[in-house]
Protein backbone atom coordinates (compact mmCIF):
# COMPACT_ATOMS: atom_id res chain seq x y z
CA UNK A 1 0.00 0.00 0.00
CA UNK A 2 2.63 2.36 1.21
CA UNK A 3 4.54 1.83 -2.44
CA UNK A 4 1.64 1.98 -4.29
CA UNK A 5 0.69 5.63 -2.67
CA UNK A 6 4.53 6.64 -2.92
CA UNK A 7 4.41 6.18 -6.73
CA UNK A 8 1.22 8.14 -6.97
CA UNK A 9 2.94 11.29 -4.98
CA UNK A 10 5.79 11.00 -7.23
CA UNK A 11 3.72 12.17 -10.03
CA UNK A 12 2.16 15.05 -7.92
CA UNK A 13 3.43 18.78 -8.99
CA UNK A 14 5.34 20.26 -6.17
CA UNK A 15 8.01 20.66 -4.33
CA UNK A 16 9.71 17.92 -3.38
CA UNK A 17 9.34 16.39 -6.49
CA UNK A 18 10.62 19.71 -8.81
CA UNK A 19 14.53 17.90 -8.77
CA UNK A 20 14.96 21.02 -6.36
CA UNK A 21 18.59 19.12 -5.19
CA UNK A 22 19.64 18.47 -1.77
CA UNK A 23 22.00 20.59 -1.03
CA UNK A 24 22.00 21.60 2.86
CA UNK A 25 24.33 24.63 1.61
CA UNK A 26 22.00 26.14 -0.89
CA UNK A 27 18.83 25.35 1.25
CA UNK A 28 20.53 27.23 4.69
CA UNK A 29 21.53 29.89 2.24
CA UNK A 30 18.01 29.98 0.85
CA UNK A 31 16.15 29.65 4.13
CA UNK A 32 18.08 32.77 5.73
CA UNK A 33 17.80 34.81 2.75
CA UNK A 34 14.10 33.97 3.10
CA UNK A 35 13.52 34.79 6.61
CA UNK A 36 15.61 38.28 6.07
CA UNK A 37 12.51 39.14 3.19
CA UNK A 38 10.70 42.69 4.66
CA UNK A 39 7.01 41.92 5.69
CA UNK A 40 6.28 44.28 2.60
CA UNK A 41 8.50 42.58 0.56
CA UNK A 42 6.61 39.32 0.57
CA UNK A 43 4.15 39.61 -2.24
CA UNK A 44 3.01 36.21 -2.09
CA UNK A 45 2.15 34.53 0.87
CA UNK A 46 1.31 31.30 -0.45
CA UNK A 47 4.47 30.57 -2.73
CA UNK A 48 6.64 31.58 0.45
CA UNK A 49 5.56 29.58 2.69
CA UNK A 50 5.32 26.45 0.69
CA UNK A 51 9.01 26.87 0.02
CA UNK A 52 9.85 27.48 3.23
CA UNK A 53 8.18 24.77 4.27
CA UNK A 54 10.13 22.21 1.98
CA UNK A 55 13.31 24.17 2.46
CA UNK A 56 12.92 23.15 6.23
CA UNK A 57 11.85 19.71 5.99
CA UNK A 58 14.44 19.20 3.62
CA UNK A 59 16.66 20.33 6.44
CA UNK A 60 15.22 18.05 9.17
CA UNK A 61 12.91 20.81 10.68
CA UNK A 62 9.57 18.65 10.52
CA UNK A 63 7.65 20.45 12.99
CA UNK A 64 8.55 24.22 11.79
CA UNK A 65 7.69 22.69 8.20
CA UNK A 66 4.23 21.79 9.14
CA UNK A 67 4.22 24.99 10.67
CA UNK A 68 4.93 27.06 7.59
CA UNK A 69 2.31 24.82 5.40
CA UNK A 70 -0.10 25.25 7.43
CA UNK A 71 0.05 29.07 7.68
CA UNK A 72 0.17 29.17 3.69
CA UNK A 73 -3.31 27.60 4.08
CA UNK A 74 -4.49 29.78 6.84
CA UNK A 75 -3.53 32.29 4.26
CA UNK A 76 -5.92 31.11 1.66
CA UNK A 77 -8.85 30.45 4.67
CA UNK A 78 -8.83 33.94 5.76
CA UNK A 79 -9.44 34.74 2.45
CA UNK A 80 -12.35 32.08 2.04
CA UNK A 81 -13.26 32.15 -1.03
CA UNK A 82 -13.88 29.01 -3.73
CA UNK A 83 -11.66 30.31 -6.13
CA UNK A 84 -8.70 31.55 -3.75
CA UNK A 85 -8.77 27.61 -2.57
CA UNK A 86 -7.50 26.56 -6.02
CA UNK A 87 -4.15 28.35 -5.08
CA UNK A 88 -3.18 25.51 -2.79
CA UNK A 89 -3.13 22.50 -5.34
CA UNK A 90 0.82 22.60 -4.57
CA UNK A 91 0.22 23.44 -0.53
CA UNK A 92 -1.60 20.10 -0.76
CA UNK A 93 0.96 18.23 -2.07
CA UNK A 94 3.46 19.43 -0.19
CA UNK A 95 1.44 18.58 3.14
CA UNK A 96 1.04 15.06 1.69
CA UNK A 97 4.17 14.76 1.63
CA UNK A 98 5.61 15.78 4.75
CA UNK A 99 3.11 13.27 6.68
CA UNK A 100 4.02 11.07 4.70
CA UNK A 101 8.01 11.14 5.32
CA UNK A 102 6.43 11.10 9.16
CA UNK A 103 4.58 7.75 8.61
CA UNK A 104 1.08 9.25 9.52
CA UNK A 105 -0.52 7.97 6.04
CA UNK A 106 -3.58 8.75 7.22
CA UNK A 107 -3.23 12.21 7.10
CA UNK A 108 -1.14 12.15 4.18
CA UNK A 109 -3.80 10.17 1.88
CA UNK A 110 -6.16 13.18 3.64
CA UNK A 111 -4.29 15.69 1.92
CA UNK A 112 -4.30 13.81 -1.19
CA UNK A 113 -8.03 13.34 -1.67
CA UNK A 114 -8.39 16.89 -0.71
CA UNK A 115 -6.20 17.93 -3.60
CA UNK A 116 -8.13 15.55 -6.44
CA UNK A 117 -11.24 17.31 -5.14
CA UNK A 118 -9.47 20.83 -5.91
CA UNK A 119 -8.16 19.29 -9.38
CA UNK A 120 -11.67 17.89 -10.30
CA UNK A 121 -13.08 21.60 -9.77
CA UNK A 122 -10.22 23.94 -10.92
CA UNK A 123 -9.44 21.28 -14.00
CA UNK A 124 -6.19 22.99 -15.77
CA UNK A 125 -7.91 25.29 -18.90
CA UNK A 126 -8.17 23.47 -21.94
CA UNK A 127 -4.35 23.55 -23.85
CA UNK A 128 -2.60 23.63 -20.40
CA UNK A 129 -0.35 21.28 -18.93
CA UNK A 130 -0.68 22.67 -15.96
CA UNK A 131 -3.26 24.60 -14.05
CA UNK A 132 -1.69 28.10 -14.24
CA UNK A 133 -1.16 28.42 -9.92
CA UNK A 134 0.35 25.29 -10.47
CA UNK A 135 3.25 26.72 -13.27
CA UNK A 136 3.19 30.11 -11.70
CA UNK A 137 4.22 28.93 -8.58
CA UNK A 138 6.56 26.44 -10.08
CA UNK A 139 8.13 29.06 -11.97
CA UNK A 140 8.84 31.11 -8.59
CA UNK A 141 9.97 28.07 -6.76
CA UNK A 142 12.65 27.25 -9.87
CA UNK A 143 14.09 30.85 -10.10
CA UNK A 144 15.44 31.02 -6.68
CA UNK A 145 17.70 28.23 -8.18
CA UNK A 146 20.61 28.10 -10.88
CA UNK A 147 20.59 29.37 -13.81
CA UNK A 148 19.43 25.73 -15.90
CA UNK A 149 16.48 26.46 -13.67
CA UNK A 150 15.59 30.02 -14.59
CA UNK A 151 15.40 29.09 -17.57
CA UNK A 152 13.02 26.46 -16.87
CA UNK A 153 11.50 29.11 -14.75
CA UNK A 154 11.13 31.19 -17.84
CA UNK A 155 8.94 28.48 -19.63
CA UNK A 156 6.66 27.87 -17.00
CA UNK A 157 5.93 31.00 -16.55
CA UNK A 158 4.94 32.02 -19.67
CA UNK A 159 2.73 29.05 -18.96
CA UNK A 160 0.99 30.26 -16.75
CA UNK A 161 0.85 33.65 -18.78
CA UNK A 162 -0.92 31.85 -21.66
CA UNK A 163 -3.70 30.77 -19.33
CA UNK A 164 -3.49 34.36 -17.20
CA UNK A 165 -2.51 36.35 -19.94
CA UNK A 166 -3.26 39.63 -17.39
CA UNK A 167 -2.28 37.92 -14.05
CA UNK A 168 0.68 40.36 -12.38
CA UNK A 169 2.89 38.04 -9.88
CA UNK A 170 3.58 35.82 -13.67
CA UNK A 171 4.45 38.92 -15.66
CA UNK A 172 6.66 39.56 -12.12
CA UNK A 173 7.87 36.26 -12.20
CA UNK A 174 8.85 36.34 -16.25
CA UNK A 175 10.50 39.74 -16.13
CA UNK A 176 12.88 38.32 -13.06
CA UNK A 177 13.27 35.03 -14.67
CA UNK A 178 14.78 36.58 -18.24
CA UNK A 179 16.88 39.58 -16.16
CA UNK A 180 18.41 36.57 -14.00
CA UNK A 181 18.78 33.86 -16.33
CA UNK A 182 21.33 35.00 -18.59
CA UNK A 183 25.30 35.80 -18.22
CA UNK A 184 26.21 38.86 -20.18
CA UNK A 185 28.15 37.76 -23.33
CA UNK A 186 24.66 35.58 -23.72
CA UNK A 187 22.52 38.89 -23.83
CA UNK A 188 22.71 40.14 -27.60
CA UNK A 189 20.78 43.31 -28.35
CA UNK A 190 17.76 41.47 -29.10
CA UNK A 191 18.00 39.71 -26.05
CA UNK A 192 18.47 42.72 -24.07
CA UNK A 193 15.42 44.20 -25.84
CA UNK A 194 12.88 41.67 -25.08
CA UNK A 195 14.45 41.88 -21.11
CA UNK A 196 13.35 45.03 -20.92
CA UNK A 197 10.32 44.99 -22.59
CA UNK A 198 9.25 42.60 -20.16
CA UNK A 199 10.67 44.03 -17.18
CA UNK A 200 8.23 47.17 -18.17
CA UNK A 201 4.88 45.27 -19.02
CA UNK A 202 5.41 44.03 -15.50
CA UNK A 203 6.50 47.34 -13.69
CA UNK A 204 3.43 49.44 -16.01
CA UNK A 205 1.19 46.29 -14.73
CA UNK A 206 1.95 47.42 -10.97
CA UNK A 207 3.02 50.88 -10.65
CA UNK A 208 3.01 50.50 -6.72
CA UNK A 209 6.07 47.87 -6.71
CA UNK A 210 9.65 49.48 -5.96
CA UNK A 211 11.11 46.03 -6.83
CA UNK A 212 9.77 45.91 -10.71
CA UNK A 213 10.13 49.98 -10.77
CA UNK A 214 13.61 50.04 -9.57
CA UNK A 215 14.98 46.91 -12.12
CA UNK A 216 12.95 49.18 -14.67
CA UNK A 217 14.79 52.45 -14.56
CA UNK A 218 18.17 50.25 -14.24
CA UNK A 219 17.33 48.22 -17.40
CA UNK A 220 16.34 51.48 -19.44
CA UNK A 221 19.92 52.73 -18.24
CA UNK A 222 21.38 49.60 -19.04
CA UNK A 223 20.08 49.02 -22.47
CA UNK A 224 18.75 52.55 -23.98
CA UNK A 225 21.78 54.39 -22.43
CA UNK A 226 19.08 56.58 -20.73
CA UNK A 227 19.85 59.39 -18.15
CA UNK A 228 18.22 58.04 -15.33
CA UNK A 229 19.94 60.40 -12.70
CA UNK A 230 16.72 61.85 -11.29
CA UNK A 231 14.64 58.94 -11.39
CA UNK A 232 17.04 56.57 -9.28
CA UNK A 233 17.36 59.36 -7.04
CA UNK A 234 13.10 59.44 -6.82
CA UNK A 235 13.00 55.88 -6.11
CA UNK A 236 15.78 56.17 -3.46
CA UNK A 237 13.52 58.98 -1.73
CA UNK A 238 10.38 56.62 -1.85
CA UNK A 239 12.11 53.42 -0.43
CA UNK A 240 12.82 55.92 2.61
CA UNK A 241 9.98 57.70 3.08
CA UNK A 242 8.35 54.01 2.73
CA UNK A 243 10.75 51.99 4.60
CA UNK A 244 10.76 49.77 2.10
CA UNK A 245 13.72 48.59 0.72
CA UNK A 246 12.97 46.32 -2.16
CA UNK A 247 14.03 48.14 -5.23
CA UNK A 248 17.34 48.85 -3.33
CA UNK A 249 19.37 46.16 -5.06
CA UNK A 250 18.54 47.79 -8.22
CA UNK A 251 19.32 51.77 -7.34
CA UNK A 252 23.12 50.81 -6.01
CA UNK A 253 23.93 48.72 -8.72
CA UNK A 254 23.31 51.89 -10.99
CA UNK A 255 25.47 53.99 -9.01
CA UNK A 256 27.93 51.31 -8.99
CA UNK A 257 27.85 51.10 -12.74
CA UNK A 258 27.37 55.04 -13.03
CA UNK A 259 28.52 57.50 -9.43
CA UNK A 260 30.61 55.51 -7.22
CA UNK A 261 31.00 58.34 -4.65
CA UNK A 262 27.07 58.79 -5.16
CA UNK A 263 26.34 55.52 -4.37
CA UNK A 264 29.00 55.92 -1.09
CA UNK A 265 27.43 58.29 0.29
CA UNK A 266 23.49 57.55 -0.59
CA UNK A 267 24.19 53.96 1.12
CA UNK A 268 25.89 55.28 3.88
CA UNK A 269 22.80 57.81 4.17
CA UNK A 270 20.50 54.46 3.73
CA UNK A 271 21.76 52.58 6.41
CA UNK A 272 20.64 55.59 9.26
CA UNK A 273 16.87 55.03 8.21
CA UNK A 274 17.96 50.79 7.84
CA UNK A 275 19.71 50.25 11.02
CA UNK A 276 18.69 46.48 11.69
CA UNK A 277 18.09 45.44 7.81
CA UNK A 278 20.88 43.15 6.78
CA UNK A 279 19.63 43.51 3.33
CA UNK A 280 21.10 46.96 3.76
CA UNK A 281 24.38 46.21 5.57
CA UNK A 282 24.98 43.90 2.38
CA UNK A 283 25.00 46.59 0.02
CA UNK A 284 26.78 48.82 1.86
CA UNK A 285 29.54 45.97 2.48
CA UNK A 286 29.17 45.95 -1.49
CA UNK A 287 29.61 49.61 -1.78
CA UNK A 288 32.73 49.69 -0.09
CA UNK A 289 34.03 46.59 -1.48
CA UNK A 290 33.90 48.49 -4.89
CA UNK A 291 35.26 51.30 -4.04
CA UNK A 292 38.02 49.40 -2.88
CA UNK A 293 38.27 47.70 -5.99
CA UNK A 294 38.30 50.97 -8.78
CA UNK A 295 41.03 52.10 -6.56
CA UNK A 296 43.78 51.24 -8.94
CA UNK A 297 46.77 52.61 -6.70
CA UNK A 298 47.70 50.86 -3.79
CA UNK A 299 47.81 53.47 -1.20
CA UNK A 300 47.18 54.17 2.49
CA UNK A 301 43.94 55.55 1.49
CA UNK A 302 43.27 52.39 -0.54
CA UNK A 303 44.09 50.17 2.62
CA UNK A 304 42.03 51.93 5.17
CA UNK A 305 39.20 51.44 3.23
CA UNK A 306 39.83 47.83 2.87
CA UNK A 307 39.83 47.57 7.00
CA UNK A 308 36.46 49.27 6.85
CA UNK A 309 35.50 47.26 4.26
CA UNK A 310 36.04 44.16 6.84
CA UNK A 311 34.35 45.49 9.11
CA UNK A 312 31.29 45.69 7.49
CA UNK A 313 31.44 41.59 5.88
CA UNK A 314 32.99 40.33 9.22
CA UNK A 315 29.54 42.28 10.10
CA UNK A 316 27.47 40.65 7.79
CA UNK A 317 29.01 37.07 8.78
CA UNK A 318 27.29 36.54 12.04
CA UNK A 319 24.03 36.97 9.97
CA UNK A 320 25.08 34.41 7.08
CA UNK A 321 28.03 32.22 8.94
CA UNK A 322 28.17 29.83 5.72
CA UNK A 323 27.87 32.72 3.02
CA UNK A 324 30.64 31.49 0.40
CA UNK A 325 30.49 34.92 -0.93
CA UNK A 326 31.01 37.07 2.02
CA UNK A 327 34.12 34.90 2.70
CA UNK A 328 35.32 35.08 -0.87
CA UNK A 329 34.90 38.81 -0.52
CA UNK A 330 36.65 38.86 2.89
CA UNK A 331 39.75 36.80 1.88
CA UNK A 332 40.05 39.55 -1.46
CA UNK A 333 40.15 42.47 1.15
CA UNK A 334 42.27 41.10 3.27
CA UNK A 335 45.15 40.74 0.44
CA UNK A 336 43.87 44.49 -0.10
CA UNK A 337 45.07 45.15 3.18
CA UNK A 338 48.36 43.51 2.85
CA UNK A 339 47.21 41.13 5.25
CA UNK A 340 47.93 38.19 2.69
CA UNK A 341 48.28 35.71 5.40
CA UNK A 342 44.57 35.90 6.49
CA UNK A 343 43.72 35.83 2.98
CA UNK A 344 45.19 32.65 2.37
CA UNK A 345 44.01 31.26 5.43
CA UNK A 346 40.47 31.50 4.53
CA UNK A 347 41.11 30.00 0.94
CA UNK A 348 42.05 27.00 3.00
CA UNK A 349 39.85 26.64 4.93
CA UNK A 350 37.15 27.23 2.28
CA UNK A 351 39.47 24.47 0.22
CA UNK A 352 39.46 22.09 2.41
CA UNK A 353 35.75 22.22 2.59
CA UNK A 354 35.10 21.44 -1.16
CA UNK A 355 33.18 18.22 -1.14
CA UNK A 356 30.65 16.43 -3.71
CA UNK A 357 28.11 18.51 -2.27
CA UNK A 358 28.94 21.58 -2.79
CA UNK A 359 27.52 23.11 -6.30
CA UNK A 360 29.27 23.25 -9.48
CA UNK A 361 28.87 27.28 -9.32
CA UNK A 362 29.94 27.76 -5.70
CA UNK A 363 33.14 25.57 -6.46
CA UNK A 364 33.68 27.55 -9.90
CA UNK A 365 33.88 30.60 -8.35
CA UNK A 366 36.03 29.00 -5.05
CA UNK A 367 38.46 27.93 -7.82
CA UNK A 368 38.12 31.63 -9.69
CA UNK A 369 38.88 33.63 -6.58
CA UNK A 370 41.86 31.82 -5.33
CA UNK A 371 43.19 32.22 -8.57
CA UNK A 372 43.25 35.93 -9.02
CA UNK A 373 44.60 35.74 -5.45
CA UNK A 374 47.84 33.83 -6.51
CA UNK A 375 47.87 35.31 -9.80
CA UNK A 376 48.14 38.87 -8.10
CA UNK A 377 50.60 37.78 -4.82
CA UNK A 378 53.46 38.27 -6.87
CA UNK A 379 55.27 35.42 -4.90
CA UNK A 380 56.75 32.25 -5.52
CA UNK A 381 53.30 30.73 -5.38
CA UNK A 382 51.84 33.12 -8.16
CA UNK A 383 52.71 30.61 -11.09
CA UNK A 384 50.22 27.84 -9.22
CA UNK A 385 47.14 30.29 -10.27
CA UNK A 386 47.38 28.45 -13.28
CA UNK A 387 46.09 25.50 -11.90
CA UNK A 388 43.37 26.76 -10.54
CA UNK A 389 42.18 29.15 -13.44
CA UNK A 390 42.01 25.40 -15.90
CA UNK A 391 40.11 24.11 -12.41
CA UNK A 392 37.66 26.95 -12.98
CA UNK A 393 37.30 26.24 -16.10
CA UNK A 394 36.73 22.68 -15.96
CA UNK A 395 33.53 23.47 -14.09
CA UNK A 396 30.47 22.78 -16.39
CA UNK A 397 28.84 25.91 -15.64
CA UNK A 398 28.58 28.75 -18.13
CA UNK A 399 29.48 31.83 -16.22
CA UNK A 400 31.02 34.95 -16.31
CA UNK A 401 34.06 33.55 -14.21
CA UNK A 402 34.42 30.59 -16.35
CA UNK A 403 34.77 32.40 -18.88
CA UNK A 404 37.29 35.26 -17.75
CA UNK A 405 39.67 31.85 -16.72
CA UNK A 406 39.61 31.22 -20.07
CA UNK A 407 40.68 34.32 -21.57
CA UNK A 408 43.41 34.51 -18.97
CA UNK A 409 44.13 31.07 -19.61
CA UNK A 410 44.68 32.20 -23.35
CA UNK A 411 46.41 35.36 -22.63
CA UNK A 412 49.31 33.18 -20.77
CA UNK A 413 49.51 30.88 -23.33
CA UNK A 414 49.70 34.14 -26.13
CA UNK A 415 52.54 35.58 -23.93
CA UNK A 416 54.49 32.42 -24.37
CA UNK A 417 56.74 32.68 -20.91
CA UNK A 418 54.72 29.90 -18.76
CA UNK A 419 56.69 26.58 -19.31
CA UNK A 420 52.78 24.55 -18.91
CA UNK A 421 51.48 26.66 -22.65
CA UNK A 422 51.54 23.39 -24.44
CA UNK A 423 49.40 21.61 -21.63
CA UNK A 424 47.36 24.73 -21.44
CA UNK A 425 46.63 24.48 -24.87
CA UNK A 426 45.31 20.68 -25.11
CA UNK A 427 43.70 21.69 -21.98
CA UNK A 428 41.34 24.46 -23.78
CA UNK A 429 41.41 22.39 -26.96
CA UNK A 430 39.70 19.58 -25.10
CA UNK A 431 37.00 22.73 -23.19
CA UNK A 432 35.99 23.37 -26.89
CA UNK A 433 35.15 19.74 -27.59
CA UNK A 434 33.62 18.72 -24.96
CA UNK A 435 31.15 22.53 -24.77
Amino acid sequence: MNSHMKCSMERLECHFNWDLGCNKHKFKELQRNMQDIEPQGIAWLVHYYNLLGFIQKSLGSDREALESLQKAESVIQEQGTEETAVRLQVNKANLAWVYFHLGELEKSRGYLEELEELQRIHPAPPGCPLHPEVSGEKGWTLVKFNKSKKHKAIDYFKMALEAEPEREEWHKGLALAMNMAFIDTEQTPELKAEILEKVKTAAEIDPNDLFLQSLYVLKKSEVKGENVDEEIQSLLEKSIETKNPSGLSSIFYYYRNNSTEKGFYEGERVRKHFPTSTKVLKIVANLHKWKVYNMKADTEQRENLARKSIELFEELLTHYPDHLKVKLALASLHQYAHNTEKANEIYQQLLSEIDDAMPHHRRQQLYYYYASFLYHSRSRHSRDSVFFYMKAAAVPEMTGRRQKSIKILEKIISRGRDPRCAEIQHFLEGLVSSD
